[in-house]
């Protein structure tokens, strides 16, 4: 008889690791899934989602300070000295940016609107740029 009770215990144990194993997966379900828009490969793609606490755009870089939802801070610099504006590395909640978005994430020229919040893309390939998904409060 106690074959039978210890093969009991084993099956329930492995019942218990089966939904144990499972709990992660439910926790990683929440993982951001990035626009189309970002070409780097998914590996070497991080990304801050995040309330920005710090913001200064030039002709030649963008500055973004994001206080992030997992309670850190992260920084970035993206360099635009190539190209007309910044807005070829924005996204307007995944979308394209277009120029009359300027005025749905600005005050003023470089002066950011009151709570904004942004997912920052990063890529670790080296060549390709970040991008920022900026996602206005109120939208």
């Amino acid at each position: 008889m106690r074959p039978f009770f210890v093969l009991g215990v084993v099956i329930g144990l492995a019942g218990c690791s089966a939904s144990s194993a499972r709990e992660p997966a439910t926790r990683n379900a929440g993982r951001l899934m990035p626009p189309s828009a970002i070409t780097c490969d998914r590996n070497q793609l991080t990304s801050w989602s995040g309330v920005v606490s710090g913001y200064r755009r030039s002709a030649a870089s963008t500055w973004l300070k994001i206080s992030t939802d997992d309670g850190t801070v992260e920084a970035l610099t993206i360099e635009h000295s190539d190209q007309s504006d910044a807005s070829t590395h924005y996204l307007l909640r995944g979308q394209p940016f277009t120029a009359q978005d300027w005025k749905r994430i600005e005050q003023s020229t470089g002066l950011l609107i009151d709570s904004m919040r942004a997912v920052a893309w990063v890529c670790s390939d080296g060549k390709t740029a970040a991008v920022i998904d900026w996602q206005p409060p109120g939208d």
